[in-house]
């Protein structure tokens, strides 16, 4: 029963995700989606009654891929503008339409400012 809790563990730490870019094609630098979700987390947890229940990132469809100047790691996604998808919950005394135009602006401006993602779109 310990070595599989213990085994549990070690595969949630190491559940890091898709490396995704930062900066573009030059730039050579990539982040875990698991670090990223993270940083988005805190920044909306920045907004009261808001929570976050999932974060994916992943490419932009339709927006163009560049080829990166430095050879990506293994599972990395290439440089291009990438999309935020999230589900969240909000304090019911509040617009909706309000909060995810708040959290969507907080979404973004952490992926562009925090991290240096080129995010184009945040889908609540």
């Amino acid at each position: 029963m310990k070595t599989e809790a213990w085994s549990q563990a070690v595969r949630h730490q190491l559940d890091l995700g898709r490396l995704l870019p930062l900066g573009g094609p030059a730039d050579g630098a990539w982040i875990t989606e698991q670090a990223a979700v993270r940083a988005l987390g805190r920044a909306a947890a920045e907004i009261p009654g808001v929570r976050l229940e999932s974060v994916r990132i992943g490419a932009a469809p339709l927006e163009p891929v560049s080829e990166p100047t430095v050879r990506p790691p293994a599972s990395a996604l290439p440089p291009g503008p990438l999309r935020i998808e999230a589900a969240f919950t909000a304090p019911l005394g509040q617009p909706l339409p309000e909060t995810a135009d708040r959290l969507r602006s907080a979404l973004l401006n952490a992926a562009a400012e925090r991290l240096g993602m080129a995010t184009v779109t945040a889908d609540l």
